[in-house]
């Protein structure tokens, strides 16, 4: 499976040095809430494409399938795909089976720990318990049951064929789409470009055809 990612130069220097490169933490340290979610879809890896082959990793690395759609599923180099300092814009080449796709759109109802499906029934008892406690509630505070009903109805991110219409792209072609899978490996990579982000400004100044 092609698939294209950007990751921070520590990344391409951990594949470059170990042979291998993995995520043992994806940054978010200071966000418990956004943390629950990270969880879930490393919990979600394993249940549908088993357990990461090396140990150590605790959390998937993310890449591109479909940027913007069938017809643009590159990304773009802009600021806003780019960490600051240097990264490497890497085009990968992944078994299939290793690979799990999920709507991009879909995945911010997650990080914001919101149901995805079935929210109006979900959002009327979380409302309901806001009322009772006068204040919005934190996700953790919400009875186990209804934690439990909004992370499965995060599911349906990995339908990428289900009628949508908060986003309005029903269809697969029309979607951006995700990929994250375990690890990196040398031979994966098929080519490598080099981007210097300083603010709102992209520089390419290196490219390596493996």
């Amino acid at each position: 499976m092609r698939l294209w990612t950007i990751q921070g130069i520590a990344i391409y220097e951990q594949l470059q040095k170990e042979g291998v490169a993995y995520c043992t933490h994806p940054g978010w340290s200071d966000y418990e809430e956004i943390m629950h979610a990270y969880h879930w879809m490393a919990a979600q890896m394993r249940k549908r494409i088993g357990n990461p082959p090396v140990q150590g990793i605790e959390f998937p690395l993310w890449a591109w399938y479909q940027y913007d759609s069938a017809k643009r599923k590159k990304p773009t180099r802009s600021p806003i795909n780019c960490c600051e300092g240097l990264s490497a814009f890497m085009e990968i080449e992944i078994p299939e089976h290793q690979v799990l796709l999920s709507d991009f759109s879909n995945w911010h109802t997650a990080l914001n720990l919101c149901a995805l499906t079935d929210w109006k029934r979900i959002s009327k008892k979380t409302e309901q318990l806001d009322e009772l406690a006068g204040r919005r509630l934190l996700f953790k505070e919400y009875p186990k049951d209804i934690q439990k009903e909004i992370e499965n109805s995060w599911e349906a991110i990995f339908d990428l064929d289900r009628r949508d219409k908060t986003v309005g792209r029903t269809y697969k072609k029309n979607r951006s789409i995700q990929a994250t899978f375990w690890a990196l490996y040398p031979e994966n990579v098929c080519s490598v470009e080099f981007l210097e982000r300083k603010g709102d400004n992209v520089k390419t100044y290196k490219e390596i055809v493996m």
